[in-house]
């Protein structure tokens, strides 16, 4: 089954369901089903899923599960959430015209081979511009021990991060934020924390003093802040002359 095929199996999901629900908007709901679903604190939700909902979100859960399990046999990763999203979901939509264009799967292969982030193991490796967190899902299959952070100023990005950290087993956290403004954070998630413990994957909400991204970036703020020490400039010292004569001595 190539890539396109997946997609194409994946989208027929959503249009079944176009009657009730516009298609960018099911694939958010689903996207918040996901996390609910794995969400180890089981708390209330803000936005609560009716019969239809569930039953459209729970079909695609299954048709994604299916499709995942089928793509994962002959690869370590497989991003169909955010081909999903390029391929399908952009061209209905307004992002179609913000100028979001993932990096192709076998390209983020390549390039987390040439720059293997986190080749020790127990380190950090961030992206701060995540998109749908392939580039973190290539790090991941090459140093699973790592632990992942994402960030990106468009939610959409981060729920599809964490969706694809939850199915890839990934140990990490997304936040939803400007990456280029420490301070900016609207929401954050922890995900797998505990997934080698009760083997079961795994999500939470995360409170930005518990986010490595967050203090990472106020450490960061901090450092720039600091006064520059001034450049001494170095004594100068009178220009020296060559006495030029007119005449050969005799």
């Amino acid at each position: 089954m190539t890539t396109r095929d997946s997609v194409n199996r994946f989208s027929k999901v959503f249009d079944k369901w176009r009657h009730k629900y516009d298609p960018y908007s099911l694939f958010e709901r689903f996207m918040e089903f996901v996390i609910a679903g794995f969400d180890q604190t089981g708390k209330k939700l803000e936005r609560p899923f009716n019969k239809d909902e569930s039953a459209a979100c729970m079909e695609i859960l299954n048709e994604w599960v299916l499709i995942m399990n089928d793509e994962l046999k002959s690869r370590e990763w497989f991003d169909l959430i955010g081909e999903t999203y390029m391929v399908y979901m952009s061209g209905q939509m307004k992002k179609h015209w913000t100028g979001q264009y993932f990096t192709p799967m076998h390209i983020t292969d390549f390039m987390a081979k040439i720059v293997d982030a986190g080749e020790n193991s127990g380190e950090t490796v961030l992206d701060n511009a995540c998109g749908s967190g392939r580039m973190l899902l290539a790090a991941h299959a090459n140093h699973p021990t790592n632990y992942c952070c994402a960030q990106d100023l468009d939610r959409i990005c981060c729920l599809m991060t964490v969706c694809n950290f939850i199915i890839h087993g990934v140990n990490g956290e997304v936040v939803w934020g400007d990456g280029l403004n420490p301070t900016d954070y609207r929401e954050g998630w922890r995900t797998n924390e505990l997934l080698g413990i009760i083997g079961v994957p795994c999500v939470r909400s995360m409170e930005k003093i518990e986010s490595m991204t967050f203090l990472k970036g106020l450490t960061l703020l901090e450092e720039q802040k600091k006064p520059k020490p001034v450049p001494v400039k170095p004594k100068e010292t009178a220009p020296k002359f060559v006495q030029l004569s007119l005449f050969d001595d005799m």
